[in-house]
């Protein structure tokens, strides 16, 4: 009797890739470069990969941006470069690959523009409140 089987994954996880704003759980927070390998079983042990997700995770919610083989390569001999050393050009490569996958990079203006709305429409609730 051979016991055969499918569906079990693994994660490699590569590292942060950038701050990125999340769509689904509204953070900004820096995603990480990770691949989920499915793989066949053979007596419940991984034997054979048959699929390969090339993904950028939230690591607060876990939603994520799938990205093509060529972008996967990209971002992971970026993410290994020390951070002082990332040129501008590095720094263009990553947002524009991010944002074809369809994620949100804001500027740290505009962080903080969208903190103090938070900040200003928090307190305009609590003064209705207080009335």
């Amino acid at each position: 009797m051979i016991i055969f089987g499918w569906g079990h994954k693994t994660i490699s996880k590569f590292g942060p890739v950038r701050k990125i704003s999340c769509g689904n759980c509204n953070n900004e927070t820096s995603w990480q470069l990770q691949k989920l390998t499915s793989w066949c079983t053979l007596f419940f042990l991984p034997v054979i990969p048959y699929r390969f997700d090339h993904l950028i995770v939230c690591p607060v919610c876990r939603c994520c941006l799938e990205l093509d083989k060529t972008e996967f390569e990209r971002l992971k001999e970026l993410i290994k470069k020390p951070s002082n050393t990332m040129s501008k050009e590095d720094a263009i490569i990553t947002d524009s690959i991010v944002k074809e996958a369809g994620g949100v990079i804001r500027t740290e203006t505009q962080i903080n523009f969208i903190r103090q709305m938070k900040e200003i429409q928090a307190n305009k609730e609590k003064n209705q409140l207080s009335k």
